[in-house]
């Protein structure tokens, strides 16, 4: 779709207005903000040819317009302009990073603050798609019996977080015999993943000498489908914006959130990897498929632990959100928190 760059400029003016202040945007407006100043006669037809297009709508007679599904995915692909971070924004970012940097962390501990920072800042929910443990690397494994029944599993990747879980057993062990396990699987590689942990297992001496039940059992003790991988935080923060004062909505959005493995799907499926542009997504209303019915917006970027994504950082919000600032938010967040999983 062509638009002069009058009729861009109108539109720019019509979209931020709204994002602002969640209210139809009027031709004495638009004149107010547009960048070549023109007459209100040229101003209300180009706003008939953007309606005409679908670019715009309005919603009453005697209102003024607002952007559709179509004209925030034209303002967001063909207008934006990516706002700089400011000096203090990437100062605090930095030093988030410095601090998580510091600690020995688990890593869905660390998984869920940053969730609770990256909403505090944006004033948006957040949220946050855990590394797959399959798909981490590991530096060593220990193992620490409980009880007759208990087993606890730790787990350190490569850049100093810790992963650990409980595991039910139904076999006799003693945690002589299950440090002399976990000592001879941290010598045989620098790093492994939890398929090499299941693999080198089968291999360690002492596991061979036990009898069929409990060497299967102590060779699959690493579970790889563990818990949630989706972190939500900040929920009340969608309660800022007037779209969501509605009791109903606000319901239906609980609804949505509760929903983890559409949103899981809605952000790992291969027809939505293909968009994401420097690693950033940007969906609106109809494209959030199940989510479409309250007229929300996503903004998510991809966050690595090595050469590979690893997981997905965002915040969901209503279709009219700061679009400028918020991409660069997310985008600086991820890098982050990449560098704090590669250890940078």
């Amino acid at each position: 779709m062509q638009l002069s760059a009058r009729q861009q400029d109108i539109l720019q003016a019509i979209v931020e207005d709204y994002i602002n202040f969640a209210e139809p945007v009027g031709s004495r407006t638009v004149s107010k903000r547009i960048k070549i100043p023109v007459s209100s006669a040229t101003i209300r037809n180009e706003m008939s040819d953007l309606e005409e297009m679908g670019l715009i709508a309005q919603q009453h007679l005697s209102s003024g317009r607002v952007p559709t599904q179509k004209g925030l995915r034209f303002y967001i692909d063909c207008i934006l302009a990516l706002e700089r971070l400011s000096s203090e924004e990437a100062e605090m970012i930095n030093n988030i990073k410095k601090e998580y940097a510091q600690k020995r962390q688990h890593l869905r501990d660390l998984i869920k603050d940053i969730s609770r920072t990256v909403s505090s800042v944006m004033e948006y929910p957040s949220l946050i798609v855990a590394p797959k443990l399959s798909c981490e690397k590991f530096k060593k494994v220990q193992f620490l019996l409980l009880d007759d029944k208990n087993l606890l599993i730790t787990l350190i990747t490569t850049s100093g977080l810790i992963e650990h879980f409980n595991h039910m057993i139904d076999y006799q062990t003693s945690q002589e015999r299950l440090n002399r396990i976990a000592a001879e699987l941290n010598c045989m590689e620098k790093w492994f993943n939890i398929s090499d942990i299941n693999s080198a297992l089968k291999s360690v001496s002492i596991v061979k000498t036990l009898d069929g039940k409990s060497k299967l059992d102590i060779c699959n003790i690493v579970d790889c489908n563990l818990e949630d991988r989706i972190i939500f935080t900040g929920t009340e923060n969608i309660l800022k914006n007037p779209e969501f004062q509605n009791s109903e909505k606000m319901k239906l959005f609980i609804e949505i959130l509760n929903d983890k493995e559409k949103i899981l799907k809605l952000l790992t499926e291969t027809g939505h990897v293909k968009n994401f542009m420097d690693g950033t997504i940007v969906l609106i209303g109809d494209e959030l498929k199940d989510l479409r019915e309250l007229s929300l917006g996503l903004v998510a970027s991809e966050y690595k632990d090595s050469d590979d994504a690893c997981g997905v950082l965002g915040i969901i919000g209503p279709s009219r959100m700061e679009y400028s600032k918020i991409i660069s938010l997310v985008r600086e967040f991820a890098t982050k928190l990449s560098d704090i999983l590669k250890n940078k």
